[in-house]
């Protein structure tokens, strides 16, 4: 039998909280939701939306939300198109120019080296930081479907300022995590920013210099 309730103690970098059917008073039951289970509006879930949703009982007998709608639903789509969704319009690039951005980075890094411009080990070194990046996105995505212990934003960024961030936009565009969040894209965006005047000041200043052949 559907129900209508609110979200609460919604804990959006884990990807889940409670929702409490409207008849209820304090104290009373309440179920578990996953993001997972709520159909997309055009926006993230937050604490306080009226919902409309199933329950079932897992292999533990707990009660679970499923099949769970935003009772404003179509609303929200409205207002997501008129506005853009999060992290779309300001933050978010398009995907092609994501996938230039990351020809471009590998093509750079990979002609500079090629033409003496700095040693082997710059590409080597943006490659393995690229490919431990990648993989912490994709282990901190499997843990928030899970529902596991989620990799602190704060650890993506400082390996993506470290030089992984092409692996974090190729997970970005390839795992579709973290892309539509506008304040970790905005974050994002920065890391690579400084990442590269980095790299630009230790070329100008010599520091990258290739040694003689």
């Amino acid at each position: 039998m559907a129900c209508i309730g609110r979200i609460e103690q919604w804990d959006d970098a884990r990807g889940f909280g409670f929702v409490r059917p409207l008849e209820s008073q304090g104290g009373s039951a309440r179920a578990f939701v996953h993001v997972r289970a709520i159909a997309r509006a055009g926006r993230r879930p937050a604490d306080g939306d009226l919902v409309r949703y199933e329950t079932e009982r897992d292999a533990q007998g707990r009660l679970n939300a499923v099949g769970v709608r935003f009772v404003a639903e179509r609303a929200m789509r409205r207002s997501a198109r008129a506005h853009g969704r999060p992290g779309t319009a300001r933050t978010r690039l398009p995907a092609g120019l994501r996938r230039l951005a990351l020809i471009a980075v590998t093509a750079l890094l990979a002609g500079g080296w090629l033409l003496g411009e700095w040693p082997g080990l710059v590409p080597l070194w943006y490659a393995a930081l690229s490919l431990l990046a990648f993989l912490a996105y994709a282990r901190d995505k499997r843990a928030a479907g899970l529902g596991r212990r989620r990799t602190p934003e704060r650890s993506l960024h400082l390996i993506d300022l470290a030089g992984g961030w092409p692996g974090g936009l190729l997970a970005q565009q390839v795992l579709r995590h973290k892309s539509s969040k506008t304040a970790y894209q905005a974050v994002f965006w920065t890391t690579v920013a400084l990442n590269l005047a980095g790299f630009a000041w230790l070329l100008h200043s010599g520091g990258l210099a290739a040694p003689p052949r």
